[in-house]
């Protein structure tokens, strides 16, 4: 496969979403950085809208046009695996478990309505909220990484 320079993938995006911004008349909302919980759900509701005609509320965003950023995430890692010879299956023990805590970081993630570099975004644009809830989310980072230490040792 062939190498793409980091430098030269950057700059593409970059002009990608200039183009997005100019001529599709994109404009993300403030303190709407790279999320894939708040994406997917944007994705999702997007498809819902489109192929059932729900009305739910979504950011001004992803109205118009998809946000394919989980997509585009999902192929990235793909094609960086692929291009490095790192792509195989690996197995999760057990799988089961994984896949209840996949599905409550999103749950989570939804019910503070946002990861935490949106978290720190909000913050940083002057919202209690975001300060509170990214305080909360390194706390809980910090109290887990405790745990975990003292629990393998």
């Amino acid at each position: 496969m062939n190498h793409v320079s980091p430098v030269i993938m950057g700059i593409v995006t970059a002009a990608l979403a200039v183009f997005a911004q100019a001529y599709l008349t994109l404009q993300p909302p403030p303190a709407y950085g790279l999320c894939v919980v708040c994406h997917g759900r944007d994705l999702v509701i997007w498809s819902s809208a489109t192929l059932f005609g729900t009305k739910l509320d979504v950011a001004a965003v992803s109205a118009q046009w998809p946000l394919l950023t989980v997509v585009g995430i999902f192929l990235g890692g793909m094609y960086a695996a692929r291009s490095s010879d790192e792509y195989q299956a690996v197995w999760v023990e057990p799988a089961i478990k994984a896949f209840f805590c996949g599905m409550g970081v999103m749950i989570f993630g939804l019910l503070i309505m946002a990861c935490p570099a949106r978290l720190w975004l909000r913050a940083a644009y002057g919202d209690m909220i975001g300060l509170v809830g990214a305080i909360s989310v390194l706390v809980g980072v910090v109290a887990a990484t405790l745990f975990m230490r003292w629990r393998y040792r």
